[in-house]
């Protein structure tokens, strides 16, 4: 949440009076910053579940059930939008489910904590997408580019997180982070923190400006191309355990929202 922060920062240049931004920072008052609370609210959620989902389960598993994600979206733009779509759309979707229950009914890694915060995910992040299109479509404040709305909804988004985090986590964060130290050293441990950190934020913008610039029909496929490398990678590089039955549930499942990207498009 920080990154960004830094970006906005003004610089001052060598041996001139003037001072620059590496990006222009947004103009927003308090009231419309409220407005955005709701999006941003909807990111934090998502993002905290996101990261519950593999700490209980395999990555590859928690793919496999965040490819679910299109179904939940669907039912919220035809409940609050009022957007509804064909049927051989809506027939798209029982391969998706189809797929996500095999795989996870038996996969060998299958984790209950994993699945239900996983589909919360779902629920959480297909609401921040409608949210945040109602916000792209009438846009607030003055440079409020895609960028810099996602840099505004992470910094919210760590302000309604960071008192439950000390709250829950504060008395042993400072002794877990010593041991963390301690076992893999001071250096490594910054270094794998700024990698994370910054290659998390930094996809996630480039998903977010990525959704505001092109059609949602080629976000989702792109979207569903990333959980195929993801999947493949994490079980080679983490040599996950993925049974025969996991890994046809997956295949159903990605294919399932691959179809469901293309009936969209034709229907």
């Amino acid at each position: 949440g920080l990154w960004i922060s830094l970006l906005w920062v003004p610089v001052r240049l060598p041996g001139k009076q003037v001072t620059v931004h590496l990006r222009t920072p947004p103009q927003l008052t308090w009231e419309e910053q409220r407005k955005l609370l709701t999006v941003s609210s909807f990111l934090a959620l998502g993002h905290l579940l996101s990261t519950v989902a593999p700490a209980y389960g395999t990555v590859a598993f928690t793919n496999v059930v965040k490819t679910a994600e299109p179904l939940f979206t669907c039912l919220f733009s035809a409940v609050l939008l009022g957007q509804t779509f064909s049927l051989p759309v809506y027939l798209t979707l029982i391969p998706v489910i189809a797929g996500v229950c095999l795989a996870t009914a038996n996969e060998v890694s299958f984790s209950m904590i994993s699945l239900v915060s996983g589909l919360l995910s779902n629920v959480c992040f297909a609401m921040r997408a409608i949210t945040a299109k109602r916000v792209m479509q009438k846009p607030v404040g003055s440079n409020l580019t895609a960028q810099n709305l996602y840099g505004v909804l992470t910094l919210q988004a760590l302000a309604v997180l960071l008192p439950f985090a000390l709250i829950v986590e504060g008395p042993g964060l400072i002794e877990g982070t010593a041991e963390t130290i301690r076992n893999v050293g001071g250096v490594k441990f910054v270094k794998m923190l700024l990698c994370t950190g910054v290659s998390h934020y930094l996809y996630n913008e480039c998903a977010f400006l990525a959704l505001s610039s092109v059609h949602p029909v080629t976000h989702a496929v792109a979207n569903t191309v990333k959980r195929i490398a993801v999947i493949v990678v994490s079980v080679l590089y983490f040599r996950d355990p993925l049974t025969m039955t996991g890994g046809l549930g997956s295949a159903i499942a990605i294919v399932g929202v691959l179809l469901y990207s293309i009936a969209k498009s034709k229907y």
